[in-house]
């Protein structure tokens, strides 16, 4: 009986390292799809994240540009998840920077933290949209919203931001992850692999909580989108993060629609939300910029 006790519980903890392992460095998505395929213009280019990591991209330059978007895409994706709502930014007006987080797609990088060193590549992605002295809109959809949130509280250079199914707190949204993979009982016994995953990528689990940082965005604007039958990351998450969030904040609920869905299910809907928080947001960013000056 001895033995089998500890026979269990060996098979226990090397299925939660090789699960911790699973998690940090997930198979690479190829490349789907480029701009070229549907007829738009772009460069690739390559620019180093804030802690050196060499990270890939795509630029569409837009001839007539009122502002920059930089789109961060989810977990286990890569830019070109974020391709459809960029070429939408684009049709509006924007120059676009869609690039791979660390880990993910083209990008450098051994190990993925599902947000909390991905800040640096994202900081790194502004840096490089900086450059053209324009509006710098931040997209993130997933774990790319959780990202924009933490990015724009550290860099003010970021003028507004627009997440899909962001998560508030990466603890709670990966117990969520693992009773949605494994169901409620199996998901549960998971749990102790986050914190061996922080342990191979020495993150603490405080550093990927935007719920805590989301204040910091004002008085820039920010639109959350959330589906309401997001079973990922449950929408109290958005609920959260809106009551965190200082004014101006905008929450629209995506009825009916899973996670990151909403663009999919109904996207004129969607984009109409997009396209009325850009306006609003540049209707004031002269008058800010002037009564700056």
């Amino acid at each position: 009986m001895h033995w089998i006790v500890l026979a269990a519980g060996a098979l226990l903890l090397f299925w939660w390292v090789a699960l911790a392992i699973a998690s940090v460095r997930p198979p690479r998505a190829p490349l789907f799809l480029t701009p070229f395929d549907v007829q738009v213009p772009y460069d690739s280019v390559t620019f180093a994240s804030r802690d050196g990591i060499p990270l890939s991209g795509w630029w569409l330059s837009h001839p007539r540009a009122r502002g920059v978007a930089v789109l961060c895409h989810g977990y286990v994706a890569n830019r070109c998840e974020v391709l459809g709502v960029g070429l939408e930014l684009y049709r509006m007006g924007f120059s676009c920077l869609m690039f791979d987080f660390r880990a993910h797609g083209e990008s450098g990088g051994r190990f993925t933290t599902i947000g909390a060193k991905e800040v640096n590549d994202a900081l790194g992605a502004i840096d490089f949209a900086s450059q053209f002295g324009l509006p710098i809109l931040l997209f993130g959809s997933s774990m790319g919203g959780a990202v924009a949130i933490m990015t724009a509280a550290r860099d003010e250079r970021v003028g507004a931001v627009i997440t899909d199914s962001a998560y508030a707190r990466l603890v709670q949204a990966a117990d969520t992850w693992w009773e949605a993979g494994f169901g409620r009982v199996l998901g549960k016994l998971c749990r102790p692999v986050k914190y061996l995953a922080m342990l191979f990528t020495r993150t603490r689990p405080s550093d990927a909580e935007p719920v805590r940082e989301i204040g910091k965005i004002a008085p820039r604007p920010i639109l959350l989108i959330h589906g309401d039958r997001d079973h990922l990351v449950p929408l109290q998450h958005a609920y959260d993060l809106y009551q965190s969030a200082s004014e101006p904040r905008t929450l629209w609920i995506a009825n009916g629609s899973g996670h990151v869905q909403a663009r999919v299910d109904q996207p004129e809907n969607y984009y109409e939300q997009i396209a009325r928080f850009i306006e609003r947001w540049l209707e004031v960013v002269p008058a800010r910029e002037a009564k700056e000056t």
